[in-house]
């Protein structure tokens, strides 16, 4: 009874200790499948990775060198299916130059971003970027090789260097000038252009400031312009300056500057110019005919005093301004006397050297701010801005001693001297410009009627 009791219990236990490995049996198998299940979406997901790379991928067995596995970013790049490439001996796609002895390969050589070629299916060629590593595969050491397609950058660098090599050559058969600084103006490139123009070495201006070929008298305004561009970033501006070649010469460059840019930043200048030197003469003997012809048309030739023109032109300004402020401004209307007697009598010849040397006494007399003016035959005007009637009537006076004291010469070994009537007035606010100029005639008259030889100012 007992032992049969005994048995019963340990039925009992051994029962219970079943259960629980069969417990326990059944979760070591859902952990197996659960694990299976992580791994085959493990190597789903690597799978489809690996499949849409955009580098192609290709695993080798490093012993057999048979492809054992490829992408089809690999197949692609081949231009065969990948079924066609599994299989078959690495060289065969890899190194077909190496006539069934990759190099790679069968020395388990890694090799990161490598320059290749791989041969296409149709017997073309790309480049490639070739990777290779050693890598374990279910415990197993197989070679990873990555193929990344270059040809476009190729293709690209091919261009580059195609744009480098055309504008080196512009640049080194341009006629024009080409030079580039750095942030601080000193040269770090000039083409043959500068050293024919200036005369210059390059090893006698590369690190030098730009400045020095710059006539000195403009080097101060060239560094504020270029100052200006640089604080505003004006990406192009244009100028004009004078250098100084190593000869002496000076020429005149018209010049675009640009900004170089670096990340952002402005690192230096470069410069394209063309000499202007030419177009600059040009316009100076424009300017200088021009100051000719005005001055023909503003100045007597004969007395080299200012024509009755530029007269009007000129007391009207003055007029307005003493209108504006309220300054004093004397007009003097003058007349040689007996003049018409003189020239009946030794020709107009010498009655135009009386007139030339009248122009050169009335120039001596008077201040820079004054003017004076032929009002027609041997009348003449002089305008003495901010003066009064006092100080017109010693100005007048002035001119008429100095030139009692003059000597003319018309006949040989006999002396003549000229002398010159004088009517003078100072403006009165608002007056009519034409009752003025008369105002100041009748005084002038007034004075020849008086005895000639005389100042007769206005009472003011």
């Amino acid at each position: 009874m007992n032992d049969q009791a005994k048995t019963n219990a340990e039925l009992i236990e051994e029962i219970s200790s079943l259960k629980q490995r069969t417990q326990e049996l059944e979760q070591l198998e859902s952990k197996r499948k659960r694990a299976d299940k992580a791994l085959r979406e493990s190597e789903a997901l690597q799978s489809t990775l690996l499949a849409n790379l955009p580098a192609g991928v290709v695993i080798i067995d490093p012993v057999t060198r048979m492809i054992e596995n490829v992408n089809n970013t690999a197949a692609a790049m081949f231009g065969v299916q990948a079924e066609y490439i599994v299989g078959h001996r690495c060289h065969a796609f890899l190194c077909p130059a190496s006539e069934g002895a990759c190099p790679v390969c069968d020395l388990g050589k890694e090799v990161d971003n490598a320059e290749r070629e791989m041969v296409c299916a149709n017997g073309s060629r790309r480049p490639v970027l070739k990777s290779v590593k050693r890598v374990q595969v279910r415990g197993q050491e197989k070679l990873l090789e990555c193929f990344v397609d270059i040809t476009a950058q190729k293709r690209a660098e091919e261009a580059l260097r195609g744009s480098e090599d055309r504008y080196r050559s512009l640049v080194e058969n341009a006629s024009d000038v080409i030079f580039k600084t750095d942030l601080n103006g000193n040269f770090t490139f000039v083409n043959p252009a500068v050293i024919h123009i200036t005369g210059y070495e390059e090893e006698e201006i590369i690190g030098r400031q730009y400045t020095i070929m710059i006539r000195p008298d403009m080097r101060d305004n060239a560094l504020k312009f270029f100052g200006r561009q640089f604080v505003k970033g004006l990406k192009n501006t244009y100028s004009e300056y004078p250098i100084i070649t190593k000869d002496g010469q000076e020429l005149w460059l018209g010049q675009n500057t640009q900004l170089i840019m670096e990340d952002g930043h402005v690192v230096g200048f470069q410069v394209v110019a063309r000499d202007i030197s030419e177009r600059k003469r040009t316009e100076e003997a424009l300017r200088e005919s021009e100051q000719r012809y005005r001055e023909l048309s503003t100045v007597d030739g004969l007395t080299q005093l200012y024509n009755s023109r530029h007269f009007y032109n000129q007391l009207k300004m003055e007029i307005d301004r003493v209108d504006r402020y309220g300054q004093p401004f004397t007009l003097l209307l003058l007349d040689l006397d007996d003049f018409k007697q003189f020239n009946d009598t030794y020709g107009h010849i010498e009655g135009d050297q009386v007139l030339a040397r009248f122009g050169q006494v009335v120039k001596r007399c008077l201040r820079q701010t004054d003017s004076a003016y032929r009002y027609g035959g041997e009348e003449f005007t002089i305008l003495l801005p901010m003066t009064t009637i006092g100080d017109g009537a010693v100005t007048a006076e002035r001119i008429r001693a100095v030139l009692k004291e003059e000597i003319f010469s018309p006949v040989s070994g006999q002396g003549v001297h000229m002398t010159v009537s004088i009517g003078l007035a100072q403006y009165k606010p608002q007056e009519d410009m034409k009752t003025f100029v008369s105002r100041v005639d009748q005084l002038m008259y007034q004075a020849k009627k008086s005895g000639k030889d005389r100042v007769c100012p206005e009472s003011y």
